[in-house]
């Protein structure tokens, strides 16, 4: 088969119609020594979002990551401890400014870089907020800490011990104070006998009144207590004395032994005698005495 220079090659069914070059289409030689034609510039897209999840945040210069990351587990967990030791210790106060001191500084990081912290917070506004917290958390325990803490140092001055002459004062307060005590006491156990011994002494009084009254100003032979059966004074027969007469007076309460004065032989004429109290007058056939 001959080649006509006049027609042009045969194409093949796999080949494409080839069509000259426009003007622009060719630039120069390509950095890599081939003369194919760079790709078209792309225009700058937007970001797309793949259809089931939101754009991101405004505020916000980085994806959200879910707040389950490694960061959280781990300041977590330390807040947590330090939460529970000062529990067990009993320290409200120190609960509070932990709590808001870590809350204020994840809030002031998060608007300052523009980052998502451990807390994940969404936005600037809820860290503004988150630190807002924080920093009402830290005064308020501040000032209960500070109230703990003259509380305390209030109950250690009183436990320290005073001095020599404090404690000298303190003892002599207290033996004054006992000594006005048993002076009190004194006084009123003195008041007391005082007011026995006057209720004694009144009521022997009325009890000699009542004998006194009680008393009679006559009476016949027999034995006689002077002051309670009969009363004091000089008392003498009624008649004239027949047959044997005697009497005597003794000291009342010596059972007849104790004799004052005595006569066991009048056999006549009208017999005297003088009684007080606290004597016994014994009669015996001189009739009947009269008070005179």
């Amino acid at each position: 088969m001959t080649h006509d220079p006049n027609q042009p090659p045969a194409q093949r069914p796999d080949q494409q119609h080839w069509h000259p070059p426009q003007f622009g289409q060719y630039p120069q030689q390509g950095a890599f020594g081939s003369n194919q034609p760079y790709p078209p510039q792309q225009a700058k897209q937007p970001h797309f979002a793949p259809p089931g999840f939101p754009p991101p945040p405004a505020g916000l210069s980085h994806p959200r990551k879910g707040p389950f990351g490694a960061s959280f587990w781990i300041v977590s967990t330390l807040l947590a401890v330090l939460v529970l030791v000062n529990m067990m210790l009993g320290r409200g106060e120190a609960i509070l400014i932990i709590l808001g001191i870590a809350a204020a500084l994840t809030g002031l990081i998060s608007m300052g870089s523009e980052r998502r912290t451990w807390a994940n917070l969404p936005n600037r506004k809820f860290a503004m907020s988150v630190c807002l917290a924080g920093v009402a958390s830290v005064l308020v325990g501040s000032v209960a800490a500070g109230t703990d803490a003259s509380h305390d140092a209030r109950i250690v001055r009183e436990a320290q011990p005073a001095t020599s002459a404090e404690l000298e004062a303190a003892a002599a307060a207290k033996l004054k104070a006992r000594e006005d005590a048993l002076a009190k006491s004194e006084a009123e156990s003195a008041a007391k006998l005082k007011a026995r011994e006057d209720a004694v002494t009144a009521r022997e009084t009325a009890a000699r009144t009542a004998e006194s009254k009680a008393a009679v100003k006559s009476f016949g032979q027999g034995v006689w207590t002077v002051g309670k059966d009969i009363e004091p004074g000089d008392y003498k027969t009624t008649k004239t004395v027949v047959g044997d007469c005697s009497w005597k007076i003794t000291r009342t309460g010596s059972n007849g032994g104790d004799y004052i004065d005595y006569d066991f032989s009048v056999s006549g004429g009208r017999p005297m005698v003088s009684l007080v109290e606290g004597q016994t007058f014994d009669s015996d056939g001189c009739g009947d005495w009269a008070k005179q």
